[in-house]
């Protein structure tokens, strides 16, 4: 989840494509799709480094595209460097779909782009779609970041999750955006941001919010623990030790099946990634070694 606090605050054709170019300090964010056989991945771009940059944000009930600014801006110290391909989930999305099927997507969506030997930044449930993308697809990945993520969901934070999405479905929005901040921010930062974030949450159209539930629903039918070994590139587990969803120990799990580096941020939960800066720093100090 990518929440844009207070205080943060053309169109061009080519071939099938529309480009939407917007202009903030003079580097632009192009925001496209790649339409495939079977489905479309909206995604958009910015930065103009050499190094191809792949970020898998994790569920959020508004559409991606409209916080494109807002993550350009959060990244913008890695832009010199880095070019970014941010990926919104498939269009359409199924009732049933699945996270490895967003990773097959996703594939095909880097080899339309020519994009390939990818530093690849997965958050949450965009971090288990990043694992399948790298034990599918090996070749498309140098380096992986899976931050905030693990190969499934634990009993008692999916018993949570489901309650969310059953009170979405019900129309208790107000109810299911407190429980939903709550489990993704520490206490501090939920109480500081209480009302950005429950209106964040319940802004979404009745469309976003569908999309929102069927997220959530593959999260809770994910299991890609027997994927796990079949990565191969350097990577690194993040999280907080005060982590809800995913656990300080499951994270760990997934660092020693992949024998791998663990970075854990002690007095943080699972949006440690929304709320230290420090978190970026690292992940991107691993990229660049």
């Amino acid at each position: 989840m990518l929440l844009i606090l207070p205080e943060q605050s053309g169109i061009i054709g080519f071939g099938e494509c529309t480009y939407v170019i917007r202009r903030t300090d003079h580097m632009c964010v192009s925001i496209s799709s790649v339409k495939l056989p079977s489905a479309e991945m909206p995604y958009f771009s910015f930065g103009s480094g050499e190094n191809a940059l792949v970020m898998l944000p994790g569920v959020f009930t508004k559409n991606l595209m409209t916080l494109s600014e807002a993550v350009k801006l959060a990244f913008s110290e890695f832009t010199k460097d880095y070019t970014f391909y941010v990926f919104e989930r498939q269009v359409p999305l199924s009732e049933n779909c699945t996270i490895e099927q967003t990773a097959e997507l996703t594939a095909d969506a880097l080899d339309a782009l020519g994009v390939e030997n990818a530093c690849v930044y997965g958050v949450s449930t965009g971090g288990m779609i990043a694992q399948s993308l790298a034990a599918q697809r090996g070749d498309l990945v140098r380096k992986l970041a899976l931050i905030s993520t693990a190969p499934y969901i634990e009993q008692d934070a999916a018993k949570a999750m489901g309650e969310i999405g059953e009170l979405f479905k019900k129309g208790e929005n107000e109810t299911a955006a407190g429980m939903f901040g709550r489990l993704v921010y520490s206490r501090d930062f939920y109480e500081k941001y209480e009302k950005a974030i429950i209106d964040a949450v319940c802004g979404a159209t009745d469309q976003e919010m569908q999309r929102f539930i069927r997220l959530t629903g593959a999260i809770l039918r994910f299991d890609g623990r027997s994927a796990l070994e079949k990565i191969k590139c350097p990577s690194v587990v993040v999280g907080g030790a005060q982590d809800m969803i995913f656990s300080q120990q499951i994270i760990k799990d997934t660092a020693r099946i992949i024998g791998c580096p663990v970075m854990i941020y002690d007095g943080y939960g699972h949006a440690v990634y929304d709320e230290l800066p420090q978190v970026k720093k690292d992940v991107f100090a691993f990229f660049s070694e």
